[in-house]
């Protein structure tokens, strides 16, 4: 059994528990599958991705916000926005194009706080095509609280419209900014959004 399973089994999960661990593994896997490219060992490549994650508590924490703050559905169908996070211990990612440093979600980190969420519209062409699935969304949080280079990363619908909403819902957010040593900072953040017909 892998260093990664035999972490996740400690746990008896909620139904919300399981999807968020499920997006957890997600990203652990990712970051397992980077070290061993580099040349680790299996084990050590995946006790390498826990060690640089962080506080596991902290990502479920941030997660679960996201999801409480997502409950309001619209009138026919089920929708459910879920906030990924991981991060690599407060390392810079990238700098955005104006030269502000963005990070990753970790234990120096703390993952930005959604305060308005309007949400996206379950459009009338997806209705009647039956389209249910995800969207997975990506936007830098940045400090004065808003969605900056939103863009998808995984596809649900580019033909009747649900791609399109899960964008411009994001764009209207707002957060309370994530922190590094009591200061905001631009944080890069993933969004599972979820459209699902009753």
């Amino acid at each position: 059994m892998s260093v990664l399973t035999r972490f996740f089994n400690l746990f008896r999960l909620t139904s919300l528990d399981r999807e968020l661990d499920e997006e957890l593994r997600f990203h652990l896997a990712e970051r397992a599958r980077r070290n061993a490219a580099a040349g680790m060992s299996r084990q050590d490549a995946e006790a390498a991705a826990l060690d640089r994650f962080g506080s596991v508590a902290r990502a479920k924490a941030g997660m679960r916000a996201a999801h409480v703050a997502a409950r309001p559905m619209v009138a026919v169908s089920v929708l459910t926005i879920v906030m990924i996070v991981g991060g690599a211990l407060g390392t810079a990612v990238y700098r955005s194009g104006s030269g502000q440093r963005v990070y990753d979600i970790s234990a120096e980190v703390t993952a930005p706080v959604p305060v308005v969420t309007p949400h996206p519209e379950y459009t009338a062409a997806a209705k009647r095509a039956k389209i249910q699935g995800s969207v997975r969304v990506r936007c830098v949080v940045r400090p004065e609280g808003v969605c900056a280079d939103v863009t998808v990363i995984r596809s649900l619908d580019r033909t009747f419209g649900l791609d399109d909403e899960a964008l411009r819902a994001l764009r209207d957010w707002r957060f309370r900014p994530a922190l590094r040593a009591g200061g905001p900072v631009a944080t890069r953040v993933d969004f599972e959004i979820r459209f699902t017909l009753r």
